[in-house]
């Protein structure tokens, strides 16, 4: 009888053993995190992109960037609602016009979402969109299947702006009115409290250069107009840019200062 009950105690602790070792990690959080579209037929360029946080969400559909609001229900349905997106118009390709232009109908109308692990699924009216974590780690293959040529690159030096993103420093604005920039290889692109803004930057000896910029041409009136007004004023063709630690200053021509603070 003792043989009996401990051979029970031991297949229990051996099926306990194996549920625990095969439950799922928990899932991204859905603010924050950097969302991948996941396409069937990936295009040439920068792959899509959404970003979620306080209310705003930030993307690129492709061709252009997007910004707008939206209220959610972050518990029962997990119910979502996109406001209406602004978005920075740029020439492209007939099929990233095409492909974009149909992801954003189809976002602009969805009404639930729910986060499986690392992925992010987005459903409504206009159909489904599933994205997928950015720093989600693949499959890797085996270390002998790896040629030369696919050996890990090393990482660029902390101090590059490549892949960063800055937040800026305004006292009392909401999300909706405060800018933010994030450096690509030789283009920022950004939002400046009001407006997307987007253009050239590169490294001039130790000066940051930036500009010319160019925004979209909505108006705003309120404080989301007035940060506009001050930072594109500080970030003139003629202004002195540089990174400060974690702070990138703006001085401009006329004595005007705007402040960022990168986001880790």
């Amino acid at each position: 009888m003792k043989r009996w009950i401990a051979l029970v105690v031991l297949a229990l602790a051996c099926g306990c053993g194996s549920i625990n070792s095969n439950r799922e990690p928990p899932p991204k959080p859905f603010t924050a995190t950097k969302w991948m579209l996941i396409m069937e037929v990936p295009l040439p360029g920068d792959p899509p992109y959404i970003r979620f946080g306080d209310g705003i969400l930030e993307g690129y559909g492709g061709c252009s960037r997007f910004v707008g609001r939206y209220v959610q229900d972050a518990v029962g349905a997990r119910a979502i609602a996109i406001g209406r997106l602004e978005i920075d118009r740029r020439l492209c390709d007939s099929m990233q016009r095409l492909a974009e232009a149909r992801t954003l109908e189809v976002l602009q109308a969805v009404s639930s979402y729910s986060v499986t692990v690392d992925i992010l699924t987005m459903s409504g009216s206009g159909g489904t969109l599933r994205f997928r974590a950015a720093d989600a780690t693949p499959v890797a293959a085996p270390a002998s299947a790896v040629p030369p040529s696919a050996a890990p690159v090393a990482a660029a030096p902390s101090s590059s702006l490549v892949g960063t993103r800055w937040k800026g420093v305004v006292e009392g604005a909401d999300e909706g009115s405060t800018p933010w920039l994030e450096f690509a290889e030789g283009r920022v692109q950004g939002y400046t409290g009001c407006n997307m803004l987007s253009g050239p930057w590169h490294m001039d000896g130790a000066e940051l250069r930036i500009g010319p910029l160019a925004t979209t041409k909505r108006a705003c009136a309120g404080p989301g107009g007035e940060v506009e007004r001050r930072l594109l004023s500080a970030m003139n063709e003629l202004a002195h840019v540089a990174r400060q630690g974690d702070r990138l200053v703006a001085s401009g021509s006329g004595g005007d200062r705007f402040e960022f603070s990168e986001v880790r």
